[in-house]
């Protein structure tokens, strides 16, 4: 058999300059994907009085902080009563250095304090005007939210995960929010890098080690054997079955299996989708040498946005610990082609 390997796809838009300048204290624009909306984001530990009134003056003024669950459960911030839309928290005001807590000096010193490692919940008073907002632990990799991608955007910047945001409202209807179009223009106008969340996950997919290798190893049968990996953010137990010696190879046959909802590790015996395995170990056993990467899926609900995306990076993240160099998929499995060429791992397809 012999490997086509075409074109990857093209690289989502560099997030260099948006963590260039919040890395310098400089608000940038975060696209959410899904909404469509815009928000303004900065650094929380360095913002400065002069950047939240730049958030405050072109957004709906509600501005957020984006922090880790733990942060907020040791500066004692309990859930908003009736919050949706995000994990908001009870508002607070710095307890010291302000005076009414509205003005973009006591605002910022409050943004500032939620971030300082040495705080306290004795060093906040409530209710106030910024809004706590604890985001999930795996950041976008785990929900693509805007409070996840902010803090995100802080952490790969070089700060801590604590991020001040407020969304965008219109150019000409400020009662609205700010559409696709507006907010290019904005950036433009006031020379704003921006990034979008989808920007976020794939430069965290193409960098995060996403799973560690287990010390344990077993026999599958003679010819198989397995290597467990556990996932970084879920503890979801991943397996790489493989065959023969594709350390430093190329062209490695390679099978994404996902479990069923019904699937059990390792024995697999109430898995539906059994066969599929089945077929795969016999088809790497024939090759002499392959994978097939045999994925659960625990850190999603069936059918969240993002998922089989997630999956098909940890499945490359696995190979690549395995020192494959390049693989080979079979028809059916294109859609994972895109995470191995985004990890390094160039992918090909079975075919003359």
């Amino acid at each position: 058999m012999s490997v086509r390997l075409t074109p990857a796809r093209p690289a989502a838009a560099p997030i260099g300059p948006a963590l260039a300048a919040v890395a310098a204290g400089e608000p940038v624009v975060l696209v959410d994907d899904h909404a469509p909306a815009g928000f303004l984001v900065a650094a929380a530990e360095t913002v400065t009085t002069a950047v939240t009134a730049f958030l405050v003056r072109h957004s709906s003024g509600l501005l957020c902080v984006s922090l880790p669950g733990a942060e907020c459960d040791r500066l004692d911030l309990p859930p908003m009563p009736g919050a949706s839309r995000f994990e908001a928290c009870v508002t607070v005001d710095a307890a010291t250095g302000i005076t009414t807590g509205i003005s973009a000096h006591d605002r910022a010193r409050t943004a500032a304090l939620l971030a300082a490692a040495g705080s306290t919940g004795h060093d906040f008073t409530r209710p106030g005007h910024v809004i706590p907002v604890r985001h999930a632990a795996g950041g976008v990799l785990h929900r693509r939210g805007v409070a996840e991608a902010a803090a995100d955007l802080a952490r790969a910047a070089g700060r801590r995960p604590a991020a001040l945001f407020a969304a965008l409202v219109g150019l000409s209807r400020p009662t609205e929010l700010a559409g696709p179009p507006e907010l290019a223009r904005f950036a433009e106008d006031h020379g704003l890098a921006a990034v979008s969340v989808g920007d976020l996950v794939t430069h965290r997919l193409s960098r995060d080690p996403l799973v560690t290798r287990r010390a344990t190893t077993g026999a599958v049968s003679d010819l198989v054997r397995a290597v467990g990996y556990t996932g970084a953010f879920d503890g979801a137990e991943h397996l790489a079955l493989v065959t023969g010696s594709p350390a430093g190879a190329d062209d490695v046959p390679v099978y994404v299996h996902r479990e069923c909802p019904a699937g059990d590790v390792p024995g697999w015996l109430r898995c539906a989708c059994r066969p599929g395995l089945d077929t795969a170990l016999t088809a790497i056993t024939a090759e002499g040498c392959g994978v097939v990467v045999h994925l659960k899926p625990n850190r999603f609900r069936a059918g969240e946005s993002g998922e089989e995306e997630f999956l098909s990076a940890v499945a490359a993240v696995i190979v690549q610990d395995l020192g494959v160099r390049s693989v080979r998929l079979p028809a059916g499995q294109e859609a994972h082609r895109a995470a191995f060429e985004l990890r390094g791992v160039p992918a090909g397809r079975f075919g003359g």
